[in-house]
């Protein structure tokens, strides 16, 4: 049996995830090179380390969207949405992977 929205955060689970599906689905024919220029143009910042690309790439995917209460973060198998005891993981583009790995 699948489980009903408890409030208004629950609800608006689609439209956050297809708004940052979108924002992942722009980067996914970019260069290495090129998501590099995106997010230190999208974070205002050039990171320095693996964990502030991580935070900057965030950042810029997020920037500008409404998340509802929806907590953003990278997963060992994608990118995590989740709020309370939801949690949604899409899938992260090779080549956006291996900006953040690198």
């Amino acid at each position: 049996m699948s489980t009903r929205p408890h409030d208004l955060a629950d609800l608006y689970l689609a439209p956050v995830a297809l708004d940052v599906d979108h924002h992942l689905e722009e980067l996914s024919g970019l260069s290495v090179e090129e998501v590099r220029y995106r997010v230190i143009l999208g974070a205002d910042r050039e990171p320095r380390n693996a964990r502030e690309r991580e935070e900057a790439w965030i950042e810029t995917l997020t920037r500008g969207l409404d998340l509802h209460g929806w907590q953003v973060s990278r997963h060992p198998r994608g990118l995590l949405l989740a709020h309370d005891a939801y949690a949604l993981v899409l899938g992260i583009p090779a080549n956006v992977v291996a900006y953040l790995d690198a």
